[in-house]
C-alpha cells in the first residue's frame, strides 16, 4: 500500500509541477526551506541526547492553538527537546516567534511524505514521540515512525463535513493508516464518530475537547507586548474613534466590508468610525491595500506607521498579530463569511469578550457557531453569499446598532466569553495522556 502511495504521491509531484513553479515565482511559496522539505535538516536539529518531541502543525492557526499544550509539557518535562515543524510559510513565521523560548534553530518545514524523507528526517532528529496537531494525515512518515517504535499522537483532531465525505471511500487504505497511530484525541464527539467511520480503530480515540479554548493560558504576555506595538504604530492609545476589526478577510469580502463602513460613517455619531482589515494570506497585502485607496478611503498600513494615524481605514499587513488586533475592537468581524468558503475561527474575538459579527458561511466550524448560537454570542447576518449589496447593507445594520448600543456590545461580548470558561479543559486532558505515553517511552 505504501508504495502505491508513494508512486501516487510522485506522480501527483509531475502534474502539478507548473502549478508549483508559478506559485513559487509569483508569491514565493515552497521555495523557503525546500532543502528541509527534501528532509535535509540543519545540524541544530540533529539528535543531541536529550529526548526529543517533534510537534507538527500546517499552518498559522493550529500552530496558534499548540501553544497551551507545549507550555504545559515544557513545565513537566523540562529535560526535553521540543522541535517544531510546519507546513506554510506563514505557519513557520508564528512557530519562529512564539517557541524560539523553547530553543534556537528548533523550527524547520515538514518533510515531503516519501518513505526515503521520512527516513532521513527520524534518524537524523531521533524523536522519542510525535505530536501532530489537527487531522493530518501523513502515511509514510507514520508507517516509518511506528516501524522504530515512537509513538505519533493526534491531538485536536477534527474532521470536517467536507473531508468526510472524501475520507471513507478510503477506508480500507486508512484503516491501516490509522494503526500507525498511538491515540487520536479528537475535538468532539462528532469527530470521533466520523474517524471512527473513517476506519479508526475504536479503542485508539479519545474525545478532549478543543485547545483553543486554553489559548488564554499562555497568551496574555504575548497579547501586551503586541498591544503595545500596535498602539504606537496605529495612533490608538486616547482615541474614542469606534473600530471595527475585519480579521482573515479574504478575496471578495474586502469590498463588501468597505461599502458597509462607508454606510456606517454616514451614521451621525459614527462618522469617525474606522476599520481595521487584516486579510487571510500575506501576498493579498499589497492587492488589498490598493482596492482601499480605489475604493476612495486613506488607509494606514502597519509596516508604515508613518502614515497618518487619522486613516479611516487600517491595514495590519503583518502575521501573529491578529488576535491581539481583536482586544481595540468595538466590533469583531470574521472572515471567510461573506464568499462559500465556511469561515475562520472566531475564537480569536471570544477570547476578549467582543461582540462579534460574521457572514452567512460558517460551515468549517458547526459545533463552535451552534454553541455560540446557543448562548446568544453571535451575530449573524443572512444575505447570501450571491448579493453584495445586499450582505453590505445588512452588515451596516448590524454595525450600526452595536456601535450605537454600549450595552448590547457588553452582553454580546460576556456571552461569546461565556463559551470559553465553559470548554476549557482540553489542555490538561491532553497533557495527561502525551505524559503517560512519555512516560512509557523514555523509560525504555
Amino acid at each position: 500500500m505504501y508504495l502505491i502511495y508513494s508512486i501516487l504521491m510522485v506522480a501527483w509531484g509531475v502534474i502539478l509541477l507548473p502549478v508549483f513553479l508559478y506559485k513559487a515565482w509569483r508569491y514565493q511559496k515552497y521555495l523557503p526551506g525546500l532543502k528541509q522539505r527534501l528532509g535535509y535538516l540543519p545540524g541544530s536539529l540533529c539528535d543531541d541526547g536529550r529526548p526529543t518531541i517533534w510537534f507538527h502543525s500546517c499552518s498559522v492557526g493550529e500552530t496558534l492553538s499548540v501553544q497551551p499544550l507545549v507550555h504545559a509539557l515544557h513545565e513537566s518535562f523540562p529535560e526535553a527537546r521540543f522541535v517544531f515543524s510546519t507546513i506554510t510559510n506563514t505557519g513557520q513565521v508564528i512557530a519562529r516567534q512564539r517557541f524560539v523560548k523553547y530553543g534556537e534553530g528548533n523550527t524547520f518545514f515538514f518533510p515531503i511524505d516519501l518513505a526515503s524523507v521520512a527516513k532521513r528526517v527520524l534518524a537524523w532528529m531521533k524523536p522519542v514521540m510525535i505530536v501532530i496537531i489537527d487531522t493530518e494525515i501523513w502515511p509514510n512518515v507514520l508507517h516509518q515512525a511506528c516501524r522504530r517504535k515512537i509513538p505519533v499522537i493526534l491531538v485536536n483532531g477534527r474532521v470536517s463535513a467536507a473531508s468526510f465525505r472524501y475520507y471513507r471511500w478510503a477506508r480500507p487504505a486508512l484503516r491501516r493508516v490509522f494503526m500507525n497511530y498511538r491515540v487520536l484525541m479528537m475535538k468532539s464527539e462528532e469527530d470521533a464518530l466520523r474517524i471512527r467511520a473513517m476506519g479508526a480503530p475504536a479503542d485508539k480515540i479519545l474525545v478532549t475537547g478543543n485547545l483553543k479554548y486554553d489559548r488564554d493560558l499562555v497568551e496574555r504576555e504575548v497579547s501586551d507586548l503586541q498591544a503595545r506595538s500596535l498602539t504606537e504604530a496605529f495612533g490608538l492609545n486616547g482615541t474614542d474613534d469606534p473600530l471595527i476589526v475585519a480579521g482573515s478577510t479574504h478575496p471578495g469580502e474586502e469590498q463588501i466590508l468597505l461599502d458597509a463602513l462607508r454606510r456606517v460613517r454616514r451614521t451621525h455619531g459614527l462618522e469617525r468610525t474606522r476599520m481595521l482589515l487584516v486579510p487571510r494570506h500575506p501576498e493579498r497585502f499589497d492587492s488589498v491595500a490598493d482596492l482601499v485607496a480605489r475604493a476612495g478611503f486613506e488607509v494606514q498600513r502597519r509596516t508604515n506607521p508613518a502614515g497618518a494615524s487619522s486613516a479611516p481605514v487600517l491595514l495590519l499587513d503583518t502575521l501573529g498579530e491578529l488576535a491581539t488586533a481583536y482586544r481595540f475592537a468595538a466590533v469583531a468581524f470574521v472572515g471567510g463569511t461573506l464568499i462559500h468558503h465556511g469561515g475562520q475561527s472566531i475564537l480569536e474575538p471570544a477570547l476578549y469578550a467582543k461582540p462579534i459579527v460574521i457572514g452567512p458561511s460558517m460551515e468549517n466550524f458547526p459545533q463552535i457557531i451552534d454553541e455560540f448560537r446557543s448562548r446568544g454570542g453571535i451575530r449573524q447576518i443572512s444575505a447570501p453569499v450571491s448579493d453584495k449589496t445586499a450582505q453590505a447593507e445588512e452588515l451596516s445594520r448590524e454595525f450600526i446598532a452595536l456601535l450605537k448600543d454600549p450595552a448590547a456590545r457588553e452582553t454580546l461580548g460576556k456571552a461569546a466569553y461565556s463559551v470559553f470558561e465553559n470548554n476549557r479543559g482540553a489542555a490538561r486532558m491532553t497533557v495527561g495522556k502525551i505524559t503517560e505515553i512519555y512516560n512509557e517511552v523514555t523509560a525504555r
